[in-house]
């Protein structure tokens, strides 16, 4: 598919997306206000977005991180109308990547393969660093990032918000569909973008995803994986109206998740003046 801004626009303009969920609201009846999202390109962060986590190293440019963020979101509502059965993975990944490619992006790889778990009782967010480690290399700091953000999500709450958010986009009974975007600076300025997307089937109803314990027997995991790099002059001129569409999704969708500090690295400057102040 040839992709040009002209029909990038089209796509934005006319996708069918899911009804907006309805805004929370207090108890006098009016609008919920919610902080708004805040990126940073000086500081690692994780975010909940529907069903995928979106991983940001340090010096990530600010508009990357509002690219993945509204493209992998979008391509997840249209997946959603398109298909609507959430079931039909197969389905729901074909409109998912097919999403991306309208707005701009390229993949290496959309083929699924099976992971095959050494053992019955691993987890299924264990299946996740080996094939990001495997798509990125070893010494990638988005691995850093990711194993984080896991712990942070693993220490909260079964009722957190973001395990909540999480669980409700991504599961549905016994299948789940869930994906992971990653972006890093390499050496030379380099921007690098990785793409993992996962589709977990077992004859048991799923309670966790991303902590989903597997009988070898009765559970399948499907993975793709590749490197991702978006048509800049297609996506630019798409922005504005991009964002336009997923304003009622937003808040509702998008998560920030509060990362443990990275071992080895000190807290940032703001918390070392707390902690000064405390002493």
């Amino acid at each position: 598919m040839i992709v040009t801004e002209n029909s990038a626009s089209r796509f934005v303009a006319k996708a069918h997306l899911p009804r907006p969920p309805a805004q929370r609201r207090t108890r006098s009846g009016t609008p919920q206000d919610t902080p708004p999202l805040q990126l940073k390109a000086n500081e690692a962060q994780t975010l909940v977005v529907g069903s995928g986590l979106v991983i940001a190293t340090q010096k990530v440019p600010v508009q990357v991180r509002e690219d993945l963020i509204n493209c992998t979101l979008f391509a997840q509502l249209v997946a959603t109308a398109e298909v609507g059965d959430a079931t039909k993975v197969t389905e729901w990944y074909t409109a998912y990547f097919g999403a991306l490619s309208a707005l701009g992006w390229a993949q290496s790889d959309q083929r699924f393969e099976r992971y095959r778990f050494e053992s019955s009782g691993a987890i299924a967010h264990e299946a996740v660093m080996p094939v990001v480690t495997a798509l990125l290399g070893p010494q990638a700091t988005a691995l850093t990032v990711l194993q984080a953000a896991f712990d942070g999500l693993k220490s909260m709450s079964e009722n957190s918000p973001w395990v909540t958010l999480f669980e409700r986009h991504s599961r549905q009974e016994q299948s789940a569909h869930f994906q992971v975007a990653t972006a890093e600076v390499a050496e030379g300025g380099v921007l690098q973008i990785a793409l993992v997307a996962f589709d977990l089937q077992a004859q048991t109803e799923l309670v966790q995803v991303l902590f989903f314990k597997f009988n070898k027997a009765k559970t399948t995991l499907n993975y793709s994986s590749g490197k991702a790099t978006i048509y800049e002059a297609a996506l630019a001129g798409q922005r504005e109206a991009l964002a336009a569409r997923l304003a009622a999704y937003r808040t509702a969708y998008v998560g920030q998740v509060k990362l443990p500090p990275l071992p080895g690295l000190p807290p940032p400057p703001a918390q070392r003046s707390r902690s000064a102040r405390r002493s």
